[in-house]
């Protein structure tokens, strides 16, 4: 016998054709193209013949009726009725056939489909044995008994019993069922596709049932958010998506992307900027489509909505980010491009400064892109104001972030305790999940604020209930975890902080098989087995942690920004170790964490790897300082002075002259812009 079996009867015999499964899976479905045939079954694509369509109605509809066969006694998948008026019994075709004693009326045969005038039964039909007219003498040599077929009926595989319902599922029972591949596919489809705990492209609030993703790309905002909201999906599509759909092999389409950041996708809208004069620029030239002033461009709402020089107008219904403030008049970069992003350290684009008044103050406030901010878990206030890593609200800190992930699963439990053996249902495993990426693209970006929060520590301050007084609390009570610098350095370092983001970052737990099981378990359980960074954990909770972060990786959503989804970052000296100048953004030479057991506990053997903790590690954000001094010396050296170039570890980016004046002189504001 074949080492397949026929989706539809016990037989293992006969020609086959592969079925084409609505959810994949790892396992080759196959079935007899003659019982396909007799159940009207049709081919996937008419000309190839090799798969026909999924059968999985076909034998639900049979399991329904709670039939069996008439001749082998089992249910497998679909049997037919005997012609014969007001006859009960059900057969499979190829029992029918194999029997011998059975009346098949086939509708074709090699030359095509039969003239029913011609037939003495009504064609695709059979009947069992009581009401065939067969002559014994007529019956092949090679028919088998029942008896036979009752034992190949019962040599075929159980089929799977119906999974229970995932909402009445324990935690072993989850496990257990997220273990299987396919069922860990229908669970993200289920889950990413739900919008219950979702957040808006936009403001980052939860969206309700009423508001509706892209057709095409899924990216899903508030109505109130995207103004004309009806109007932008009025078609089911985002308007990128419906200008890709109609310019796409167009000599003049460009891929609809933020020119006011790096994050791919998003939620995009047209953007329009005017130069201050015309007298260099020629609509419809080659420069003018190149430019941020020609051509059609996009930008994120967020990006544009968030800066105090862009804003939001509607034209024909339509929003239009106008970036004609932000944009220099050589149209080829943004006002902040002598300032680098504090987190992807790029100087493209148009960044935000942290709106607190030490910032503010400071000779050089920081300064990001507003999407490398929000994904970093920076605050991003529906004020339009936004805080840095130091900076930010209390609210804000990767630990509360944290705790509002846990306060998601302690609200639908009565007794507020976390309770692994408890049903979920899938709303509420969608909220679990979106809010788990939330928490896990955060952690991507370990690799830039890891060394930042061992300086500088958090924000985090102890949520007080209305009947708690703070001062009658003991630190224990508040939660309250004391660290220096240096102890944070050691714990840093001992949980692999910075190393785990950057794995994350690059998606480096897919690289070799079962590394995205126990070591990406074993890596996030070292970090949530950091009190410093984390709070005082009990093993509960960081087991609900693990197993809900670890889906988030699983799912590979691209609200994660990571591997193909990365935010773009500077390969030079701002985001390297000063140490080595190898890539914090990557590991590099550094080993996966959590790919060694531990010893003992949670922690894996000590790594000696190189980091930027407790240095002055982030460099001056100002891109073209040495521009300044290269004009500078370039006009020494006029008057004959030898030009002094010093060597600056921020020189990511070419100086160019954009002198309009061929031949003239280079001014110090054309030469830096």
């Amino acid at each position: 016998p074949l080492p397949i079996v026929c989706e539809l009867c016990p037989k293992r015999q006969g020609a086959f054709v592969q079925v084409d499964m609505k959810i994949p899976t790892r396992k080759s479905h196959w079935v007899h193209t003659v019982c396909a045939k007799w159940h009207g079954m049709n081919y996937v694509d008419i000309e190839l013949k090799d798969r026909v369509e999924d059968l999985t109605l076909l034998k639900d509809y049979f399991k329904s009726l709670s039939v069996k066969c008439y001749l082998c006694r089992s249910g497998i998948g679909a049997l037919h009725k005997c012609r014969q008026e007001n006859c009960d019994k059900y057969l499979h075709l190829t029992c029918a056939r194999s029997v011998g004693t059975c009346s098949v009326q086939h509708g074709e045969g090699l030359e095509g489909i039969f003239d029913i005038t011609s037939l003495e039964h009504q064609p695709w039909t059979l009947a069992c044995p009581e009401h065939s007219d067969v002559d014994p003498e007529s019956i092949p040599e090679n028919s088998i008994s029942t008896d036979q077929l009752v034992s190949i009926a019962k040599s075929y595989p159980p089929e799977p019993l119906p999974p229970k319902p995932f909402y009445k599922m324990t935690g072993k029972e989850r496990k257990v069922y997220w273990s299987d591949d396919d069922n860990l596919a229908q669970f993200f489809e289920k889950v990413m596709t739900n919008t219950t705990g979702a957040k808006c492209a936009i403001c980052d609030g939860r969206v309700d049932q009423h508001d509706k993703p892209c057709n095409e790309c899924g990216v899903l905002v508030h109505t109130s958010c995207a103004y004309t909201f009806e109007s932008q999906f009025s078609s089911g599509t985002c308007s990128a998506c419906r200008y890709t759909k109609a310019s796409i092999g167009t000599e003049d389409y460009e891929e609809p992307k933020c020119h006011l950041c790096n994050q791919h996708g998003g939620f995009l809208v047209k953007s329009s900027a005017k130069p201050v004069s015309m007298k260099v620029w020629k609509k419809g030239s080659r420069r003018w489509n190149k430019s941020l002033f020609g051509g059609t461009k996009y930008c994120h709402a967020i990006c544009a909505m968030w800066n105090e020089q862009s804003y939001i107008e509607h034209f024909e219904n339509e929003p239009i980010a106008q970036c004609k403030e932000v944009i220099m008049s050589n149209g080829m970069s943004h006002i902040t491009h002598q300032f680098r992003c504090v987190l992807c350290g790029m100087s493209n684009g148009i960044k935000a400064d942290c709106s607190h008044p030490e910032c503010r103050k400071s000779k050089e406030p920081w300064k990001y892109h507003i999407s490398c901010a929000r994904a970093a878990g920076f605050e991003i206030n529906d004020d339009m104001k936004t805080c840095c890593f130091r900076h930010v609200d209390s609210s804000s800190v990767f630990r509360a972030r944290l705790e509002d992930f846990l306060e998601v699963e302690l609200c639908r439990l009565p007794d507020q305790t976390i309770r692994a053996s408890a049903p979920i249902s899938w709303d509420h495993a969608s909220e679990l999940f979106h809010a788990a990426v939330t928490v896990l693209r955060t952690l991507g970006w370990a690799w830039r604020w890891a060394e930042w929060w061992v300086k500088w520590g958090d924000n985090w301050e102890p949520l007080i209930e209305d009947h708690q007084n703070e001062a009658d609390m003991t630190d224990e009570e508040l939660k309250k975890v004391p660290s220096t610098p240096e102890s944070r350095c050691a714990d840093a370092r001992r949980c692999r902080l910075a190393a785990f983001g950057a794995a994350l970052r690059n998606r480096d737990y897919d690289k070799e098989s079962g590394d995205d099981k126990a070591p990406l378990e074993r890596a996030l359980k070292a970090v949530l087995s950091t009190p410093s960074l984390v709070g005082p954990l009990k093993s509960k909770e960081i087991d609900f942690y693990v197993t809900w972060l670890s889906l988030a990786y699983h799912s590979k959503s691209s609200q994660l920004f990571f591997g193909d989804d990365k935010i773009p970052v500077a390969n030079d000296s701002f985001c390297l170790h000063t140490a080595d100048g190898s890539p914090k953004f990557e590991l590099g030479e550094r080993p996966l964490p959590g790919k060694n057991r531990p010893e003992k506990g949670v922690f894996e053997p000590t790594v000696d790897e190189v980091d930027d903790f407790l240095t002055d590690s982030l460099p001056s954000l100002r891109v073209h300082s040495e521009g300044k001094k290269k004009w500078k010396n370039m006009k020494s050296s006029e008057h004959g002075s030898e030009p002094n170039t010093p060597n600056h570890p921020l020189d990511g980016s070419s100086v160019k002259s954009n002198n309009a004046n061929e031949g003239g002189e280079t001014s110090e504001e054309e030469f830096l812009e």
